[in-house]
């Protein structure tokens, strides 16, 4: 074998080395922007549930709100329907939207089957109850404020709850 066969094999191989090495780096990029994209989406469920949650907490917040968003009828109709006080009810609306975000969280960060079996396990008991299903259809910031693919998700599952009882 003579220098130049040797040295063409070298290239060669050098060549290939390179692209699998740009391969598992694009692999690996993928691998980390998909971890930034769930963290961040989980992020972004606590921080808009730590707000609800502080606004419950807080009465002159849980007013200030009620005033700025002009949720007062809604509550109005929420007490009405759930038989309770105007203030239980922002409550009531703005814990369901806590945990409606907590599950968005877990759902637009799932990885496993094991994940989706647990978390359709809690939409099937949590999503059916009437006082939940109040606020689901009709807060504004429930379904028409989370991912249209994570409301897919939990009105399938609603509906199969309903169509097998």
């Amino acid at each position: 074998m003579n220098w130049e066969a040797i040295s063409a094999i070298g290239e060669i191989t050098g060549a290939l080395a390179v692209v699998l090495t740009f391969g598992y780096f694009g692999i690996q990029i993928r691998a980390t922007r998909e971890l930034a994209a769930d963290t961040n989406r989980l992020h972004r469920s606590n921080g808009v549930r730590e707000i609800m949650l502080t606004s419950i907490a807080n009465i002159e917040i849980r007013q200030a709100l009620e005033k700025g968003l002009g949720t007062r009828p809604l509550h109005e109709m929420f007490s009405k329907e759930l038989g309770i006080s105007t203030d239980e009810a922002f409550i009531m609306h703005w814990t369901m939207l806590a945990w409606f975000w907590l599950h968005w969280g877990q759902y637009a960060s799932t990885i496993t089957e094991k994940d989706i079996k647990e978390l359709t396990g809690v939409v099937e008991i949590f999503y059916n109850n009437p006082g939940v299903q109040l606020v689901w259809n009709n807060s504004p910031f429930a379904k028409p404020a989370l991912e249209d693919e994570f409301v897919d998700f939990v009105e399938g599952i609603i509906r199969s709850q309903n169509t097998s009882n």
